[in-house]
């Protein structure tokens, strides 16, 4: 795993070492995200050079418009692992904040990227910086000349579609149960994950045991049920099984949930990290006349979801791995 810092602006840094840097959000580790890391990555080992990987925390639109939807691709822990597969030697999680939020572009470059010792920097052809986001690629190149940061854009990724892959794009995807779209940006399929919470245990009295993952920060996809491979805190193993995202309008509202059934699985994972990857859309959710209905079209589902994740049997799922 790579080495993680925490940085705000006008900090220091301890040991005065060169870096290759690439900067940007980084929502999803999508393909376009993987061919700009895969970029400066390229020039930190011809230079023998650690690659560090600069990102914000908390997402710069979570703190400008906090009042808005779940909209992260992933949580912190998803985003770290994700990002140190993709090559990053270091992760520097720059603090988001007040402070931040007024630095002029002039300030950002000499108070936040100059002490972190980056000899190059990497960022998309679209990355804007600074207050009002006044700063360009130009302006990081202008600006870092002066104490020897060189600067490089790099064009953004197109899909078979021609299309730049992008996290919004992801997004609507998943909001649309496109699952496949979605795979497709991201090079492996969408990931959901959290601690399991204890529900009302309705499941287990009609044969079929559920952890529910309650959506915090993360994105709501589309509503419904979907066939799913998971994986539980400390077990090795790759489950599979189906998994209902939305209210449950027949038995009960408790807000947006993630309820996973793992089949052959009934362990007590209450209070554990369990990380759902979705592998195909079965339906929307629904509303049944009762739970001799709703038992019925599980074990539909169910059947459903077990054809699928057949057809998917060597997909590659990135972030379901030992810990």
């Amino acid at each position: 795993m790579a080495k993680v810092i925490t940085w705000q602006r006008g900090a220091t840094m301890a040991e005065a070492s060169p870096m290759v840097g690439v900067i940007g959000n980084f929502d999803g580790v999508h393909l376009g995200h993987q061919h700009l890391i895969n970029t400066a990555k390229a020039l930190a080992d011809k230079l023998s050079l650690p690659l560090a990987i600069l990102t914000f925390t908390p997402h710069p639109r979570a703190f400008f418009r906090p009042q808005d939807p779940p909209f992260l691709l992933m949580d912190e822990v998803q985003k770290q692992a994700a990002l140190s597969e993709a090559g990053g030697d270091v992760i520097v999680n720059i603090a988001f904040d007040g402070a931040l939020r007024g630095a002029s572009p002039d300030e950002f470059v000499n108070e936040v990227l100059r002490p972190l010792h980056i000899v190059h920097l990497f960022a998309g052809s679209d990355f804007a910086f600074g207050k009002a986001r006044a700063g360009d690629i130009k302006t990081l190149q202008e600006l870092g000349s002066g104490f020897g940061m060189d600067v490089t854009g790099v064009e953004l990724a197109i899909d078979e579609h021609h299309m730049v892959i992008s996290s919004s794009r992801i997004r609507a995807a998943l909001q649309s149960g496109q699952v496949e779209l979605a795979k497709q940006m991201l090079g492996r399929p969408h990931v959901i994950s959290g601690t399991v919470a204890k529900g009302d245990q309705r499941g287990r009295t009609i044969g079929f045991h559920t952890a529910n993952i309650p959506f915090d920060a993360q994105l709501q996809p589309a509503f419904g049920v979907y066939a799913i491979h998971a994986k539980v805190e400390n077990d090795p193993a790759i489950y599979q099984g189906v998994a209902n995202i939305g209210i449950r309008p027949t038995v009960n509202d408790r807000g947006v949930l993630a309820e996973a059934h793992l089949f052959d699985f009934a362990d007590d994972i209450y209070g554990k990290r369990l990380e759902i990857a979705l592998q195909g859309y079965v339906r929307a959710e629904m509303k049944f006349q009762g739970l001799e209905a709703l038992t019925n079209q599980i074990q539909n589902d169910v059947k459903t979801a077990s054809d699928m994740l057949a057809k998917t049997a060597n997909a590659k799922v990135q972030g379901l791995k030992d810990e």
